[in-house]
């Protein structure tokens, strides 16, 4: 057992010091520097050393009694806590380095959501980090009802205000005969444009281009895809404005 111990806490990442102190801690229960020392046939220097590292970690307890150092283990499961730390700390981390990552470098980047969720932070944050007037390009098919199994009326609003604060124009193509089916009062109240393309175009998903980033919508089963670069952006909105103006 205690062979299975010491290479699971080397697993984890712990020296073999490291694992001899903190084992030898665990089997005493409570403890001065100077007997783990012993118990473990390393320098008192050298396992207080340990001790503060294990101590910096969380992994052990200190507190002192008559001006000396008592170390303990509180429990085993204080390890399990301190990864479950550290596995949120690099989930954070890991969101931050996404939106950094060659940011700088003409490289392309995608990113999936495919939680209601995880869709409706990507679209807010996608629409505050607009810039004023800007323009997004869209393929839509309204029939589908994609929007409505993502928005509820509450999230479109406000979205809608986004984009009424910002002046943000929208140019929609859809398919042939499927103007209809969008709701009248929501043409209103946005400046948007919508063509119908011609009825050789089957199209029953979404597609956003927004400056350098193509976005691909589906409410079944619910995910996006973004792609952010500039040349397969521009190569789209190119095909876009073919398709434009072949429409009515």
């Amino acid at each position: 057992m205690l062979d299975k111990i010491k290479k699971s806490l080397a697993e984890l990442g712990f020296k073999e010091n490291e694992i001899n102190v903190y084992i030898a801690l665990t089997e005493l229960g409570e403890s001065v520097a100077s007997k783990i020392a012993k118990k473990v046939g390393l320098p008192r220097t050298t396992a207080i050393s340990i001790l503060d590292k294990l101590e910096f970690e969380k992994l052990i307890t200190v507190h002192k009694q008559h001006g000396t150092k008592q170390y303990w283990v509180e429990s085993p499961k204080m390890i399990m806590k301190s990864f479950e730390s550290k596995i949120q700390i690099a989930k954070d981390l890991d969101s931050l380095l996404s939106d950094l990552y060659r940011t700088e470098a003409d490289f392309p980047y995608a990113k999936i959501f495919d939680t209601k969720q995880g869709i409706k932070n990507f679209i807010e944050k996608t629409l505050l980090g607009l810039k004023k007037k800007t323009t997004i390009y869209t393929i839509d098919t309204p029939n589908i009802g994609n929007y409505k199994k993502i928005y509820t009326d509450e999230f479109y609003k406000a979205l809608l205000d986004v984009k009424i604060k910002k002046q943000i124009q929208t140019k929609t193509l859809v398919p042939s005969g499927e103007t209809s089916d969008i709701d009248p009062e929501k043409l209103k109240v946005q400046s948007i444009e919508i063509r119908e393309m011609p009825s050789q175009v089957i199209f029953k998903s979404s597609l956003w281009i927004i400056d350098d980033m193509i976005v691909h919508f589906s409410g079944k089963y619910p995910f996006i895809v973004a792609i952010n670069h500039k040349l397969i952006a521009g190569s789209m909105k190119s095909v876009y404005d073919l398709v434009w103006n072949l429409s009515k």
